[in-house]
């Protein structure tokens, strides 16, 4: 199921509401222009996630194929730490997945 939002909301990209995970309520693909500076130049994070863990929980996800430092593009490994740096200063959840069982 999902929901489609106006077009000036992440132009057009619909919300997905996950419904094989009943603590998932909703998760959002982040746009392009959702961009967080860092020293070392603009991020953009993946997912933004609403779980339900007594209250509800809100997170961001940074998913690639991998962990490892060294199979990263170019700035991609310093880019995501400034990004959870950034979330963390917010109080926002944020991790770095590699598989939907690390959400």
């Amino acid at each position: 199921m999902f929901i489609k939002l106006p077009d000036w909301f992440m132009d057009g990209l619909p919300i997905f509401v996950v419904s094989t995970r009943t603590d998932i309520k909703m998760f959002i693909k982040l746009p392009d222009w959702f961009k967080v500076e860092t020293p070392i130049g603009t991020y953009n994070p993946d997912w933004a996630i609403v779980r339900q863990h007594d209250n509800k929980v809100y997170l961001v996800r940074e998913t690639k194929s991998t962990k490892k430092q060294l199979e990263l593009r170019g700035s991609e490994w310093d880019k995501i730490q400034c990004g959870k740096a950034h979330f963390d200063a917010l109080g926002v959840d944020f991790q770095h997945a590699t598989s939907a069982e690390e959400v």
